[in-house]
């Protein structure tokens, strides 16, 4: 089956201070030690088992010794300008050539000043793979040297992690600045507390679940609360009702049928809420009669920008993967653009499909509405209870929507909701 097309993706290096011990949630820590257990990454130089690849200008980074915090040097970062030819912005990862066991430490801690005041990223995980990424946003630097930490959620799993350290950064009122590391080290603080992910509600099917990036808020040493975006692979999951959705001993959840079950976490408070529904219908048309854009059923044929970000627009789009079906999710929907990577020749056509499912409660007042663009002309097609009396919450309803236009060159459709309606489902989207 052929797999849709996201080209709307792009890869964000965020970042959060972020922790999870000291807490009373129970962290399993009894592992078996394989790798080096070195705590250093970058004291006055590079740890014996330590690389660097950059990112954005490739000759950001360099060591400094006539500023440091302690010692005899710094690491330095020289954020270009935006028009630097060599690249817009500043970033690069540290990572072990061997891998370390990490599972003795609870945070990565460091000392950062700027040459003006600023906002970075920074985190651990991003080499190789993402499986435990912490990412910790908006760190705050001025001329100042300051303490930096993040916390590693459940160090118990990192038992041979290569990504060490990482960090992204752009220009301020488009003018590059420079910024100082030093004192980069794993620690056991022991003072890190009160861990607590941003409850959320996510769709489920028949099938693998994957939860994507959780927030999380945590208490550091000085008593502020910080949000985090973390991988969901740190933690321990148990449902609430197995029979809808379980969770395997290695983390891994399955949806069996609909229904709602209720995801909790062992290393932390809240909780993901799941609502388990069917799988849209399955087409019957022959594949010689349809131009396909999103659907297993078919080859897809056109391929899309899911999310072009048009101004005003407050959607996100993901993709759920279930193994053999994919379904496109947009949350937080007001209104937003699908545009084809090439205008779609539906002179054969008749009717455009789709099938939509709304998450939120649909009342007489619920409108989802679909528009078709000729050129530039757009036909808008509004979708409510009393036109479709089968438009019920939380079940899919098929839609075949009469192409209008002579001209059926089409470039591009849009989606568009009332302000109680923004979160929905689609599914075998496809000209016919």
């Amino acid at each position: 089956m052929n797999h849709k097309i996201n080209i709307s993706c792009k890869l964000s290096v965020v970042a959060v201070l972020f922790s999870l011990t000291g807490c009373t949630r129970d962290i399993n820590t009894d592992v078996l030690a394989t790798y080096p257990n070195l705590s250093d990454v970058f004291i006055d130089e590079f740890a014996s088992d330590l690389q660097y690849q950059a990112w954005g200008k490739v000759t950001n980074f360099g060591v400094d010794t006539e500023t440091t915090y302690d010692g005899t040097s710094s690491m330095r970062i020289e954020v270009p300008n935006p028009s630097d030819p060599m690249g817009s912005w500043a970033g690069g990862t540290f990572y072990s050539a061997t891998g370390r066991n990490l599972s003795g430490y609870d945070a990565l801690t460091f000392y950062a000043k700027s040459s003006v005041a600023t906002a970075i990223e920074v985190g651990i995980g991003n080499y190789d793979t993402t499986e435990y990424l912490v990412q910790v946003n908006d760190v705050q630097l001025n001329t100042n040297w300051s303490k930096i930490i993040i916390p590693i959620p459940n160090s118990a799993k990192l038992l041979s992690e290569k990504g060490l350290f990482y960090y992204s950064a752009g220009a301020v009122n488009d003018e590059g600045y420079t910024i100082w590391f030093d004192e980069v080290k794993f620690e056991k603080l022991g003072t890190l507390a009160h861990a607590k992910i941003e409850n959320i509600e996510v769709p489920g099917f028949p099938g693998k679940l994957t939860i994507g990036t959780l927030t999380e808020t945590i208490n550091l040493p000085n008593g502020i609360n910080r949000k985090m975006r973390v991988s969901p692979n740190y933690f321990t999951f148990e449902s609430s009702d197995a029979n809808v959705a379980s969770v395997t001993n290695d983390g891994n959840i399955t949806v069996h049928k609909t229904g709602e079950a209720v995801i909790s976490l062992k290393e932390a408070e809240g909780e993901i809420k799941v609502h388990c529904y069917d799988f849209a219908p399955t087409p019957t048309r022959d594949e010689s009669e349809v131009l396909s854009l999103f659907s297993d059923s078919y080859t897809n044929k056109i391929s899309a920008n899911w999310n072009p970000r048009w101004e005003w627009s407050t959607a996100e789009y993901t993709e759920i993967d279930t193994g053999d079906n994919h379904i496109a999710r947009y949350s937080g929907l007001n209104f937003v653009g699908i545009v084809f990577n090439k205008t779609a020749d539906c002179s054969s056509k008749t009717h455009l499909h789709l099938d939509v499912l709304c998450m939120d409660e649909v009342s007489e007042s619920t409108i989802i509405t679909v528009s078709i663009y000729y050129g530039t002309t757009e036909i808008k097609h509004p979708i409510t209870l009393e036109k479709y009396p089968d438009f019920k919450s939380k079940q899919w309803l098929s839609l075949d929507l009469e192409l209008e236009k002579e001209n059926k060159l089409i470039p591009q459709l849009a989606l568009a909701c009332d302000d109680n309606t923004r979160n929905i489902l689609l599914d075998n989207i496809y000209f016919y």
